[in-house]
């Protein structure tokens, strides 16, 4: 921004800085305006899930059914939190649902 108000002072000229002042307020109303649009996303009913895989060491829980690629995965930053999610998974899914305890590998 410097260079330009050198080069405006050494010509004579502010139109120089019309310019990158233009950009800017454009620029700032774009970023003013922004919203972020929320995405819901709907998963399968809880009845589905039959597995789920325990990593301990990362706080990590990632649901899945018989394939492993399908389902999903909830990460923790703490360890109380981690521990009611898993107790809230033990109450909704069904009885015959296997838990694991490993480290996640993907």
């Amino acid at each position: 921004m410097l260079i330009f108000v050198f080069i405006a002072a050494l010509t004579g000229s502010l139109l120089f800085l019309v310019g990158p002042a233009a950009i800017a307020c454009i620029a700032a109303l774009k970023l003013l305006s922004w919203e972020n649009p929320i995405h819901h996303e709907q998963s399968l009913p809880w009845d589905e899930y039959n597995f789920v895989t325990v990593d301990r060491k990362r706080l990590m829980i990632v649901t899945h059914r018989t394939d492993v690629t399908l389902g999903f995965e909830a990460r923790f930053q703490h360890e109380v939190l981690f521990n009611k999610y898993l107790a809230f998974l033990h109450t909704v899914l069904p009885p015959t649902t296997e838990f694991t305890e490993k480290a996640w590998k993907w």
